[in-house]
């Protein structure tokens, strides 16, 4: 019934978010706030944000967190990691760590136009990173220009297909690129070596079989899995497997103290968003 597979789905997540856990950082270490546009609110996207939010409650120099107690940052850590997701976008919001721009409060509700007011306030700020929808990247020019002038003065971007635009087109002039989007299809994936390296454990898995949008260009992190089993058939494969049909579901390219992600997953029953949202939003930092 209906709620046992919300039990089910609920448990499924919390298991995945416990495969990458925050790292505790040296002593003295902080970071610029993350700033999210557009992402829902709900208690699963706090799962799916869940490493981004503990880690900028530690360590955003914004965090008022470390400040209420005397518990040090292994005893908060046991804490956080204990809490759901909705639990920690309450958390985040009390102690300005994780900075939240969520999808109902992005537009003004009498004209649906950007709230520059709160646009000019953000521009005020300093960000470690900017998690942003792709829509309202692609449609909105004011959210256009403002994360790309963040990314010119420093902070990392990642670029979500939550409404899963096809043309990817803004992102290559904003930020230099050469992304083309390939395809929206349903593949078995792995880690390539340059995946391996940024990713790492963020993605526990061998292989999934998942559907995403598919980039291709510089900076890809999959590559398609191809099962050996599946091709020993010498009459039908005499040349062993055909090669891996182009691009990956993550993109991202590094520039010095800055990088720019593209994000393509669909469905987190498939595959854990907070290790790899975590991992692509210290990149640079690593």
């Amino acid at each position: 019934n209906h709620r046992m597979k919300t039990i089910l789905v609920n448990l499924a997540i919390e298991e995945m978010a416990k495969k990458t856990p925050v790292q505790l950082q040296p002593p003295g270490y902080s970071c610029e706030p993350v700033l999210v546009i557009g992402l829902p609110t709900y208690k699963d996207w706090g799962e799916n944000l869940s490493n981004v939010l503990i880690h900028c409650l530690l360590y955003a120099t914004t965090s008022t967190y470390m400040n209420e107690s005397d518990d040090d940052y292994e005893g908060k850590l046991k804490h956080l990691t204990s809490l759901d997701g909705e639990e920690l976008m309450k958390l985040s919001r009390e102690h300005n760590a994780t900075v939240i721009w969520s999808e109902n409060d992005v537009l003004n509700e009498e004209d649906e136009e950007v709230d520059t007011v709160r646009l000019r306030e953000l521009e005020k700020g300093d960000y470690q990173a900017i998690i942003v929808d792709d829509t309202y990247f692609i449609r909105e020019p004011d959210i256009t220009a403002f994360v790309a002038d963040k990314y010119e003065k420093g902070a990392s971007v990642v670029v979500m297909a939550i409404e899963g635009i096809f043309n990817i087109s803004p992102l290559r002039r904003k930020f230099n690129v050469d992304w083309e989007f390939g395809a929206y299809t349903k593949r078995s994936i792995k880690l390539n070596d340059l995946g391996k390296e940024i990713i790492g454990d963020a993605f526990p898995k061998d292989s999934v079989y998942t559907k995403s949008h598919f980039i291709v260009g510089e900076g890809e992190l999959f590559t398609e899995f191809q099962d050996p089993e599946d091709y020993e058939d010498e009459e039908y494969y005499p040349d062993g497997p055909p090669s891996p049909a182009p691009g990956s579901p993550v993109v991202t390219v590094v520039r010095g103290s800055k990088s720019v992600s593209y994000f393509g997953f669909v469905n987190w029953r498939d595959v854990s968003y907070g290790g790899i949202l975590w991992k692509l939003c210290f990149v640079s930092v690593s």
